[in-house]
């Protein structure tokens, strides 16, 4: 129902209460601003409310608790009546619904008008979501995750069933030990590389106490408890926090319990290296040609003068009590009859065919083995802002992207956007710059190697300039 369809009713503000199911629990970080936008202008844009079976008093429906708790601090500083009467939207309560499922409409009202906004910080999202699928339970018995995703998408709330496992993972694994680092903002992908590691090493301790006894004849200690511990130094804020921090604390937690080498324990929760084994399988070992089957490199002019000039200074190095030779720069050789620096000595010409491509490491003509080598790479990089999982191969080489989940952060929809930019999802404009950059296997890219090796250089030099101007911390 739009609010053109409901009714613009004006109450008093001891009439109307906050809707005691929000989802928010931190204060809305645009607080003053509203505040200050309602204290100049008056409330521009009206709470829908409702009013529960029963109940004196109205309730906001969907969104508006921020600006309730203002006008009641500005009626406290103010007494102007215009904080005092408010105009609302009145949504009547559906009386063909139990109390639980209008609690759960107004509680996804409250999530959805969040989401447009981003207020939310993962955790507040995560509890909400919690709390509307304990209602949805409460009413239908024994229904599924998925039912329960599917659920949230129908009534609009959009959310994916691997985000809706991140949230509850969340609550259950972390939100005990660390609710001040969450509260405080946690990022999406710090948490699922927390719940990643906290996954991998509990199946190695797991595999490890199961298949031996404690030395010293007692049990070993509970999993959880180990976890605990871990995460216990960094619940505080000020403390700072890394999930590298928490990861080597761990490491030397489970090495100890389990009378370990750090390094063995270390091997073993690298997360890195087992999300590539489980997506790619272990990685070839390179075979190289016998040596007297490889062939000779020949060295340039340049490239000999070079070399001869380095043996020298190392061997000058080698000669001196500290092994430090001050560099110092040779002069320029200049010609004699023009006094202009001679010009370095030409490079040979090499074909196209012979010659390794300055913009690819990628020596091999394999198409399969290239095509691995460019879904890794995306995979890497997608792991970065914790998408890994949105990545899978093609058959035609170049690899796939899956739609995002909801609840990105801005940082983690650039890194979705640039990979999708690469896939070939993006439409419009992107598709242009893309046959630009990269081509396709029926026509070429419309820059050529060396543009795009100068276009390439030109940012790393622009990164360096600010990198310079910008002041120090």
């Amino acid at each position: 129902m739009s609010n053109d369809q409901k009714k613009l009713i004006s109450l008093t503000l001891e009439a109307l209460r906050p809707f005691d199911l929000n989802p928010r629990i931190n204060r809305n970080p645009a607080y003053d601003e509203i505040k200050a936008s309602i204290r100049q202008r008056g409330l521009e844009h009206p709470p829908v409310i409702t009013r529960r079976p029963d109940e004196p008093f109205y309730i906001i429906a969907s969104g508006g608790n921020t600006r309730l708790e203002i006008l009641n601090e500005l009626w406290l500083e103010t007494r102007d009546q215009k904080f005092w009467n408010i105009d609302c939207y009145y949504q009547p309560w559906d009386t063909a619904k139990s109390l639980d499922e209008g609690n759960l409409d107004c509680l996804l009202g409250h999530l959805i008008e969040n989401e447009k906004r981003g207020a939310l910080t993962f955790i507040e999202r995560a509890l909400g979501v919690q709390r509307a699928t304990d209602i949805y339970r409460k009413i239908h018995i024994h229904c599924s995750q998925n039912e329960l995703t599917m659920m949230l998408v129908q009534q609009g709330y959009c959310v994916s069933q691997p985000t809706l496992s991140v949230m509850i993972s969340t609550i259950r694994y972390l939100l005990p030990y660390i609710p001040d680092q969450l509260y405080g903002g946690m990022s999406r992908t710090t948490i699922n590389q927390l719940l990643a590691l906290r996954s991998l090493a509990e199946k190695f301790w797991d595999a490890f106490t199961e298949a031996t006894s404690a030395p010293s004849g007692q049990p070993y200690p509970l999993f959880e408890d180990v976890f605990a511990l871990a995460l216990f130094h960094f619940g505080d804020p000020a403390a700072g926090f890394s999930v590298s921090q928490v990861q080597d604390e761990l490491t030397g937690l489970i090495s100890e319990k389990l009378n370990l080498h750090y390094n063995v324990v270390a091997l073993e929760l690298d997360t890195g290296a087992h999300k590539r084994r489980a997506f790619f399988g272990a990685e070839p070992v390179p075979v190289l040609p016998d040596i007297s089957e490889q062939r000779p490199i020949e060295l340039s002019p340049t490239d000999k003068k070079i070399t001869e000039k380095n043996s020298v200074a190392e061997q000058e190095a080698a000669d001196t009590d500290d092994g430090y030779v001050s560099p110092v720069a040779e002069p320029c050789r200049e010609d004699s009859s023009t006094g202009m620096d001679e010009p370095p000595p030409t490079q040979p010409a090499t074909s196209s065919a012979s010659r390794k491509d300055d913009l690819t490491e990628i020596t091999s003509v394999d198409i399969d083995s290239v095509a691995s080598l460019i879904d890794q790479m995306a995979w890497e990089l997608a792991e970065r802002a914790g998408l890994e999982f949105l990545i899978s191969p093609t058959g035609n080489g170049v690899f796939d992207i899956a739609d995002p989940p909801s609840g990105l952060t801005n940082e983690d929809k650039i890194y979705w956007q640039a990979l999708a930019f690469l896939a070939g999802k993006l439409p419009g404009s992107a598709i242009i710059w893309r046959q630009m950059l990269i081509g396709s296997p029926q026509t070429p890219a419309g820059f050529s190697d060396a543009t795009l090796n100068t276009f390439f250089r030109l940012l790393g030099n622009i990164r360096y300039l600010y990198t310079l101007q910008r002041p120090e911390e």
